[in-house]
Formats: C-alpha cells, structure tokens, sequence
C-alpha cells in the first residue's frame, strides 16, 4: 500500500491523496469510542462500576468515565508487558478478554484514580465494554449506527480476526479496546465532526511527553496541546502509522495513514508537515 492523505477545510477537499484505501487506524479509534460515550448520553462522573464489576475493575468504584477518557485512571497498559509482544510476535489468536484483564485491570493501579497519568489501552476497553453494556449493542454495531451511517462516513468500520492481506498473522484482537479502518478522507471528517469537538474541551496536561510535544495534553480521548491549537489523535502498530488532527483556528483538519512499521510519531510528522503547508499552523 501507499500512503494516503487528505486534508480538508470545513468539509472542503484541499487535497486528497489514495482517498479509498482502506488503514487500520489503531488508537484513533480512542476518538470512536471517546465519540460513542457522548452520543450516548453517558455521564462521565459515573464510576466504571456501574457497568462493570469488581472481577474486572477491582476499584471501578473509585475509577469514573472521565478518570478512563483521560487516561488518569492509574490502569496499567499492556505494552509495558513483554509477554504481550511475544505472542503479537508469534501469530495466532489474541488473547481473550481474560488473558488481557489478568495483565492489566486486576493489577494494581499505577496511581491513585485523578492522582497521575498514564497512557492506558485498557481503559479504553473499559469504555468500550461501557458502550456495549449500556446500548445492548456490539462495539461493530455501534460504530455502524453512529459513525458509519450517523455521520455517513461509508469507510469506519470496526473490523475482527484477520482483517487485512498486509498483515497475514496479526488479528484485529490485539487492538484490546477494538479496531476501526478507515479512508483518510472519512477519518477526517469524522476527527472535524461535531461529535469530537467537544471532547478537546476538558485538557489534563501530559507529563514527560518529550521534545516533540512540549505542551501536550490529553482531553477526553483525543490529544491536543494545552494552548488549543489543534487536537486529534495518532494510532500506530504492526505495519501502519496514522495520524489526523483537526486546527479550529483554520477549520483545517489533516489526515494522514502510512503503511510504516517504524517510529511511532511517522504519520504525525507527515501531517504536521501538510498541517504548515496548508496554513493551519
């Protein structure tokens, strides 16, 4: 595959690279599930524990919605277990919801909950499982009613098992909170929709975030900068590497998906480098 772009300006194509190839947007499904929880309607001071018992969230009574969209929950991620990277490595079936759990949930919390940060994928399984127990509805469904046709942005889809020919052995499961592909054009429009500017409104700075991010921030499930230039979301993983911001001064919103099993922030500096060359910054 090559690599696909698309910028626009308040729904108008500037440019659009590739538009009906297909990526796996890895974390900017955070953005979807992030998405999901408002158009529910859920109130994000609720304790996970409404949803979900203690054999899953141990302390989901102290752990609320917004503790989880945040990443401040104290949740581990499994990306620091080395156990996880060797199976990923070695093909075959993704763990179950328990193999996870057991690495992640029900260890102990890095932090007290709303004490600290940490960048938590199961968290964001957490929320998924909230949508799905709320709505009565699967996480593939939800994507469909609310994003795939509530927005009519024909490719987000949330995908299972073997989902792409570029990655034979990889199965969509490894992504714990779920995985949606998607054109980069869609992923836009959707990152510029109504549905995502409100989640850019409650920042939590992002500590040790390193040179390239000297004023990063967190809101409820996208990032940003605690000035409020832009917010959006990167996703990386086995062969890929995206990235799609949205810069409300300009109403400029940027897409980009790399097919690049390489440094994390590739398809974020491709887009910062589009982002300047349109004037959204």
């Amino acid at each position: 595959m090559d690599p696909s772009f698309c910028v626009i300006e308040k729904n108008r194509v500037l440019l659009q690279d590739r538009e009906t190839d297909v990526f796996p947007l890895y974390s900017i499904t955070k953005t979807i599930i992030a998405a999901l929880i408002f158009d529910l309607g859920l109130e994000i001071d609720r304790p996970a524990s409404h949803w979900l018992d203690e054999s899953w969230l141990p302390r989901g009574n102290e752990i609320n919605l917004q503790h989880l969209l945040t990443h401040t929950s104290g949740l581990r991620d499994y990306f620091s277990v080395a156990t996880y990277h060797a199976a990923v490595q070695n093909g075959g079936t993704a763990w179950s919801d328990n193999e996870f759990a057991q690495h992640t949930v029900r260890q102990p919390l890095l932090f007290e909950p709303g004490q600290g940060w940490a960048y938590s994928n199961p968290g964001y399984w957490a929320l998924k499982r909230v949508c799905e127990l709320e709505s009565g509805m699967s996480f593939t469904a939800l994507v469909r009613k609310h994003i795939n046709h509530g927005l009519l942005l024909p490719s987000l889809k949330a995908v299972s098992g073997l989902f792409s020919e570029d990655l034979p052995q990889y199965e969509a499961g490894w992504v714990w909170h779920g995985l949606v592909c998607g054109n980069a054009c869609d992923t836009a429009q959707f990152m510029a929709s109504d549905l995502v500017s409100r989640l850019a409104r409650q920042l939590v700075p992002v500590p040790n975030a390193g040179p390239t991010f000297p004023d990063a921030a967190y809101g409820l499930g996208v990032m940003g900068d605690l000035s409020g230039t832009n917010y959006g979301h990167n996703g990386s993983g086995p062969g890929f590497s995206t990235s799609c911001f949205h810069f409300p001064k300009s109403g400029i919103t940027v897409s980009c998906l790399l097919p690049y099993d390489g440094p994390e922030d590739a398809a974020y500096a491709k887009m910062q480098a589009l982002a300047k060359q349109f004037g959204a910054i």
